[in-house]
């Protein structure tokens, strides 16, 4: 009987070098199958894109200050790595953003009202 091979999360913590980040990197890192990379924003967004290549991430965590000084940052993530969970972490209200890329096949006007009529039913948390 061979064992199992669980293969490793890759998770990329990317934002300033502080309290928070080392907070988040300590809880993801004691999930044994997780790799994680903590990655200062200093090296900036071709920095963070080059580490997500040759690490090919599964996720990649961000401040959202990051995000509102580089509007596009989100966009050519999901549109770059269309497998990738984004998530974003907001210190001053403990709270967190997930964005997954989703893609459909409209064959039909119903598969677009389908579509819609799901993703109207998603109830944000207030």
């Amino acid at each position: 009987m061979s064992a199992k091979t669980v293969e490793q999360k890759r998770v990329i913590v990317w934002g300033q070098p502080d309290l928070l980040s080392w907070a988040v990197e300590f809880f993801l890192s004691a999930h044994k199958d997780w790799n994680v990379i903590s990655l200062s924003n200093e090296f900036g967004i071709d920095g963070l894109f080059s580490e997500m290549e040759s690490a090919h991430t599964d996720a990649v965590i961000i401040y959202q200050r990051a995000c509102l000084k580089s509007a596009h940052l989100l966009a050519e993530l999901l549109w770059s790595y269309p497998d990738m969970a984004v998530i974003t972490v907001n210190p001053d209200n403990n709270s967190m953003d997930v964005y997954n890329k989703k893609q459909f096949c409209i064959h039909e006007a119903s598969d677009f009202i389908s579509v819609v009529e799901g993703e109207l039913q998603l109830h944000p948390v207030q």
